[in-house]
């Protein structure tokens, strides 16, 4: 569809007008609760639309849990303690029940456990350190997440930026995880429902949704304790971090039927290349064609299910970021960029892939409407850049040599704006929007997605469909709060559409606008198609390295400790490893962690990081600034 340019101009005009009078009568983060008829319809068939039948997918999903959850620069009790608050802040019934019972296999007291629901359980964290790292998870539990520049300053104060790394992981997984729960709740297993009622009872658990009665939805066990061990030695035993080109990690044993019980096919052969695998494919040999006329019958709700309140669930879901006033200036966010933990982006990358990397039952430029929505609900203003500029991309990869025709683009930015306001919008059909309140109403942290959301898609989609849709969602959740806890510095080709495309219709970049040195080098694509050059030039291409703009150190591991030789400062001895600045001292009994000169107790009081030798990452360490009488904390000060 051809839009003129002075219809578009016109357009912009009324939605601007429209937004800007909503945004100034609606408070922050406020949304009408879903109706109680809603909140309380039941889930059925759950097992037909669960992401962990799309096994190369919940196998990404799994790994990336199973890696970020060990023993590392943060030991792995204390990684699933944060995982059990900052799955009680979240909500989620069905990770609580596992965190808390993974604790108590771990010979965590009961009462240790039970005081995370505590309201004041961070306050009373006697440990300043590991005080500042719950702060943290308490920041990053809920969406939009809240991280500003003195929340970096404050991590810094007690950690090295590989393991602030580490905990932006450990979040955006366990954001992941739980937003699952939320879009379609866990039928967990008995075991751990009569665990966790008699043992969380006192704190007020139920199961709540997570409580099925049909035994095909029920799950058959819990990933916890020995089955977590198992799996990560399976990763490990099979992973060689040393070199780039190795294949991916697979498990041995079949973990998705280990804990579903549902008899996913372990076939993932696609004969014709059109992503959708063979056990989902009616026509395995034929390209573009899987899915076969009336399949979606079967589909359709039953005929008790209401029809979907749309009007209860329209309300105005996007504000522009409000910069905060900081003590400290943003810098060096690369240097915690979760691409340093490269054990858990193992399966993070293959879930990200698994949807972003060609067209399977949904295209591209589907996709990345779904994620700009979700994005624009989550308050992650990078994330809102990719989803734009992806539409954008997916739409011109259609045309001759990958051009959009000028004539064309008033239409694309129609179709990209009116996802600001898609319930009023005429450009998006009726089985688009339902997919879009699922991801906007997936797109905080609680979630305000129920059953109804789910009935609503089944109107229009497949089981396969609507599988892809949550998969989507949930990969999304994890890059939402990545991106929202670094305050990522966007690329340079996606920010300056988004200012060009975006800016008319009152979008602002916020503090994802940053400095060269934070920024990444390249968008995706543009990263995609060096992988293929250099590939074609018989080289491999390190993507974690590529895509953070420097050197990111292999995974190698010698004494087996968790953590990275480059980050080891005791590398042969698996019983410690905290030498920041390699004197052989131990950081707890090193007056100068980091070697700068300046004793730690005398950088609390500077409000330099004891930590970092360069506080700010601008080239220049802490001593010789002071000395200068710049800004050691400032990269902008020179």
């Amino acid at each position: 569809m051809r839009v003129s340019t002075a219809f578009l101009a016109a357009w912009l005009l009324g939605l601007s007008f429209y937004l800007n009078a909503v945004w100034a009568s609606t408070p922050s983060g406020v949304a009408p609760p879903p109706p109680e008829a809603d909140r309380s319809m039941p889930y059925y068939d759950r097992h037909k639309i669960d992401v962990s039948n799309l096994r190369d997918f919940y196998e990404g999903l799994l790994t990336a849990d199973v890696m970020i959850h060990a023993d590392a620069m943060f030991d792995a009790k204390t990684k699933w303690k944060m995982t059990l608050y900052q799955m009680i802040l979240a909500r989620s019934n069905h990770n609580q029940a596992r965190s808390a019972y993974q604790l108590s296999l771990m010979d965590v007291p009961m009462d240790e456990i039970r005081s995370l629901w505590l309201p004041d359980y961070v306050a009373s964290i006697k440990d300043a350190r590991l005080r500042t790292a719950f702060e943290y998870i308490q920041i990053a539990a809920t969406y939009p997440i809240r991280v500003t520049a003195d929340t970096h300053a404050a991590l810094r104060t007690h950690f090295i930026d590989r393991q602030i790394a580490e905990l932006f992981e450990l979040a955006a997984v366990n954001a992941a995880i739980a937003t699952y729960d939320h879009i379609l709740p866990i039928p967990t297993d008995q075991k751990t429902v009569d665990w966790a009622t008699e043992n969380l009872g006192p704190v007020g658990w139920k199961v709540g949704l997570n409580k099925s009665s049909n035994s095909k939805e029920q799950r058959a066990r819990l990933f916890a304790g020995d089955a977590l061990t198992t799996a990560r030695s399976e990763i490990i035993s099979t992973w060689k971090p040393e070199d780039l080109g190795a294949v991916a990690p697979v498990f041995k044993t079949d973990w998705v039927n280990y804990i579903t019980g549902y008899g996913v096919s372990r076939v993932t052969f696609d004969g014709d290349r059109d992503g959708i695998e063979e056990p989902f494919d009616s026509y395995p040999q034929e390209y573009l064609r899987w899915k076969k006329p009336g399949s979606n019958d079967e589909n359709n709700p039953k005929p008790s299910i209401p029809p979907f309140k749309i009007t209860a669930y329209d309300y105005q879901y996007y504000r522009p970021p409000v910069m905060s006033k900081t003590k400290y200036s943003f810098s060096d966010r690369h240097r915690f960029d979760t691409e340093w933990t490269r054990e858990s982006s193992l399966g993070v990358i293959k879930m990200d892939e698994y949807f972003s990397g060609s067209d399977r039952t949904l295209g591209l430029a589907m996709k990345w409407s779904i994620f700009f929505v979700q994005q624009l609900a989550s308050g992650c203003v990078h994330c809102q850049v990719h989803g734009a500029y992806g539409i954008y991309d997916a739409i011109k990869d259609d045309y001759l040599h990958n051009k959009l025709p000028p004539e064309e683009l008033p239409g694309v930015l129609a179709k990209i704006h009116a996802l600001l306001d898609f319930e009023r919008s005429d450009l998006h059909t009726d089985a688009e929007k339902a997919i879009f309140r699922l991801a906007r109403d997936a797109g905080r942290i609680p979630t305000r997605t129920t059953a109804a959301h789910i009935e609503e898609l089944r109107r229009h989609f497949s089981d396969r469909e609507i599988q892809e849709v949550i998969s989507l969602i949930v990969t999304s959740a994890w890059l939402s709060t990545v991106m929202q806890s670094q305050v990522t510095v966007t690329d340079r080709l996606s920010m300056s559409w988004a200012l060009r495309h975006l800016a008319p219709v009152g979008w602002k970049p916020g503090a994802h606008f940053g400095l060269p040195n934070e920024q990444r080098p390249y968008h995706m694509t543009e990263l995609r198609d060096r992988g293929l050059a250099k590939m074609n030039s018989g080289e491999v291409m390190d993507s974690s390295s590529e895509w953070v703009g420097i050197k990111v150190p292999l995974a190698v591991d010698k004494d087996g400790d968790g953590v990275d030789d480059t980050f080891d400062g005791f590398p042969d001895d698996p019983t410690r490893w905290e030498d920041t600045d390699r004197d052989g001292i131990e950081d707890k009994m090193d007056d100068d962690i980091d070697g700068d000169g300046i004793p730690n107790r005398k950088e609390v009081s500077l409000g330099t990081f004891p930590y970092k030798a360069d506080s700010d990452g601008d080239g220049v360490d802490d001593a010789t600034e002071i000395k200068a009488g710049t800004d050691p904390v400032d990269p902008r000060s020179l």
